[in-house]
């Protein structure tokens, strides 16, 4: 909560007390509106529960999304029997329970109209009020600055001010419920006189229980006040237990405040009738904040509201109809005058841009022309230069088409000479071998054929035998001859016997 200075002040101004304080480097001051500033301060207010109507309204799932303010609406208006006529800002919450097959919703109408006749004089001093809570809302500030744990506690507050009193049950940080109470200071009092039979002064009885307590110094007084708070605490059992059973939850924390402050003796009522932890409603947010004992708890609660609507920026739950405008570039006005103060300076600049836009262009194109002359002569020269390397392929390649001919031609007349000189040779030397064998084994050679490698030999014996030892001695030549016969035939012409067969020899080179 410490401020850093040169921030802006915050004043709250409670409408209740009467009293305006401003906030400004955790040092609090009485604020006079008379002399406000309203460029380096923040004004804040809020409402009081008694002027809040609300109610509790279900709304069918089945209604889509874009129509859920205008069904929210219109069933506020039926069940609060608003005045058409009247001007209400409404307001709401949903609420937690999500299993039924309807909405629920927390309402909250305020009649602006009432409100702003009554905030209307603060205003015509400081111009703006920048923001209007109404109060079973403060404590939710008290969460978002993190004083209070958000640790699924239910925290029930309950507040008095001098004409007002109300309840507000919170449960995880989160608003929950509120009833209004009619136990208000001056209720307090009136029925304290009424039981003394004495008429006392509304400021001194309050002065005289600040300073007491419940346990006054007088015994009739005192008893007669413990018997106001005992039906007090009563009563609020039975509005405590009421919301207990509606919503089946119970709670935690009581915090008991006044716009008188503590008063003693409530802790005892709260945990013997109540049976729940009493927790004192006292939260400091000034370093002299003790020398101001009008400086309320509502105005603690403002000030930290304040704080916590500066950082998020949130309207959602703000009441106030005298707002600041908006920046002069998000008005309305603002934007026409823009608009139209850069049309013009466009009109005046147009023309100078496109003289400036022309004569850049021109000296790009200047540019750009040198270099393309350039670019030609080089495109000029490599062409002449691939036409140039084209003609010498074409050259090369007539080149080696006659010597490839030539080449070919030799290598013909090499390979008939390679041919006479080799082949020939091998093939008479063939002949000269087999006939040698074919006279060996006293065959006799009847013809000869030859074609490239292989020769053929057509042999007659005279017993199967020798034809098949002439065979075998030619096999045995594998090293120089491949055989190849297909058969051995029995020749009988002429009267006489003999084996013929065609014997078919490769010769290897």
């Amino acid at each position: 909560m410490i401020k850093k200075k040169n921030e802006t002040s915050i004043v709250v101004i409670n409408r209740s007390t009467e009293k305006v304080f401003s906030i400004s480097d955790n040092y609090l001051k009485e604020y006079d509106v008379e002399k406000s500033d309203k460029n380096k301060e923040f004004y804040i207010s809020y409402i009081s529960y008694k002027d809040i109507e609300s109610t509790t309204i279900e709304i069918p799932r089945s209604i889509p999304n874009e129509d859920l303010t205008d069904s929210i609406t219109i069933k506020t208006y039926e069940d609060l029997s608003l005045e058409p006529s009247n001007d209400y800002k409404i307001t709401y919450l949903e609420t937690s329970e999500t299993e039924s097959e309807d909405r629920f919703y927390n309402i909250f109408v305020v009649n602006n109209t009432i409100l702003n006749n009554e905030l209307e004089n603060i205003a015509n001093h400081t111009q703006y009020i920048d923001y209007v809570a109404i109060a079973p809302f403060l404590m939710q500030s008290l969460y978002k600055k993190s004083i209070l744990p958000v640790d699924g506690s239910v925290d029930c507050f309950v507040y008095m001010e001098e004409d007002d009193a109300f309840l507000v049950v919170y449960q995880n940080g989160e608003y929950f419920d509120s009833r209004p109470l009619r136990y208000s200071l001056k209720y307090i009092c009136d029925k304290f006189c009424q039981s003394i039979g004495e008429k006392i002064d509304n400021k001194m009885f309050y002065e005289m229980v600040a300073r007491q307590g419940i346990t006054l110094e007088n015994p009739n007084e005192r008893d007669a006040l413990i018997a106001i708070f005992d039906d007090m605490f009563l009563y609020l059992n039975d509005v405590i237990s009421s919301i207990k059973k509606i919503h089946g939850l119970s709670v935690d924390n009581i915090y008991f405040g006044s716009d008188i402050g503590h008063i003693k003796g409530v802790e005892v009522f709260i945990e013997d009738r109540l049976k729940i932890n009493f927790r004192n409603f006292d939260f400091s947010i000034a370093l002299n904040q003790k020398d101001f004992k009008d400086f309320t708890q509502l105005d603690v609660l403002m000030f930290l509201t304040a704080q916590v609507y500066l950082a998020e920026k949130n309207d959602d739950y703000n009441y106030s109809s005298f707002l600041r405008p908006p920046p002069f570039v998000q008005r309305d006005s603002g934007k026409l005058i823009l608009a139209s103060t850069l049309s013009l300076i466009l009109a005046m600049v147009y023309p100078a841009y496109q003289y400036g836009y022309g004569m850049v262009n021109k000296q790009i194109t200047a540019k750009k022309a040198e270099e393309y002359a350039v670019k030609l002569i080089e495109k000029t020269r490599i062409e002449n230069e691939l036409n140039r390397l084209k003609q010498e392929i074409d050259k090369t390649k007539k080149l080696t088409k006659q010597e490839n001919d030539i080449l070919m031609e030799r290598k013909q007349i090499l390979s008939a000479i390679f041919d006479k000189k080799v082949n020939y040779p091998m093939k008479s030397k063939a002949i000269y071998d087999m006939t040698n064998m074919i006279n060996t084994k006293g065959g006799k050679l009847v013809k000869i054929n030859a074609d490239d490698s292989n020769i053929t030999f057509s042999v007659a014996t005279e017993t199967e035998k020798k034809m098949t030892e002439l065979l075998r001695n030619i096999s045995d030549k594998g090293e120089k001859y491949t055989v190849d016969t297909k058969s051995i035939a029995l020749d009988e012409d002429n009267n006489t016997i003999a084996y013929q067969s065609d014997i078919t020899i490769e010769v290897k080179k």
